[in-house]
């Protein structure tokens, strides 16, 4: 059976990754330039699997890549697949996770709940589902405060979610963001104050008795 070695290494600097191929006779490898084969993160793909490169990489990466798979009666299923970077298999392989479509994780309407412009533009949204699908850390245009600004999704499918970074690389809480869009989408100053504020029971004045 032929196979497909793909080797990684993690850069140090996130925001300036440059990335080599090296091809050999059966085996096609990745690594990062400018670092070299010393201490690579390695893992065997089959061709069975029908891994491309980029979603070896995008998995060796530590991100999951959603595939079509056949069970052991040939049947058709999708699942997404996740290397466990931290727990190596006899074999010398990653352990691989896999999380059926029947676990849950539908990462369209996940993309959905989150004020991601991308998502509801149609010239575009079937192109972010798809590269996120495939592993990708991907661009996008979100909402926050009120304002634009890009930040970067990938899949999270263990916990049903999605991992979101702003533009220096950095964890945004997801909660935040939705927090912050509905406080924008609010249509004035007066009915934010409104809605953080209890209102407080008005107590009817006494009437004033008439005089004879």
């Amino acid at each position: 059976m032929t196979q497909y070695n793909f080797g990684s290494i993690f850069p140090k600097d996130t925001r300036s990754r440059r990335f080599e191929f090296f091809y050999g006779s059966n085996n096609s490898s990745l690594i990062p330039a400018p670092y070299s084969w010393d201490q690579p993160k390695t893992h065997t793909f089959y061709a069975n699997q029908g891994v491309t490169v980029k979603e070896a990489f995008n998995l060796l990466e530590g991100r999951a890549v959603q595939k079509s798979l056949l069970n052991a009666e040939k049947e058709p299923y999708k699942a997404w697949l996740q290397l466990d970077l931290g727990q190596k298999e006899p074999n010398g392989n990653f352990k691989l996770d896999q999380y059926h479509e029947n676990y849950g994780y539908d990462v369209k309407k996940v993309l959905e709940s989150l004020p991601i412009k991308e998502a509801f533009d149609p010239s575009k949204a079937d192109w972010l589902l798809k590269a996120v699908q495939k592993g990708n850390q991907y661009p996008v245009t979100m909402q926050k405060d009120g304002k634009e600004e890009t930040m970067y999704v990938e899949a999270n499918p263990k916990f049903k979610s999605l991992n979101v970074y702003d533009a220096q690389m950095r964890t945004v809480k997801t909660n935040d963001l939705l927090l912050s869009n509905s406080m924008a989408n609010e249509p004035d100053e007066s009915k934010k104050k409104a809605r953080m504020k209890p209102e407080t029971p008005q107590v009817p004045k006494a009437s004033k008795g008439k005089r004879i």
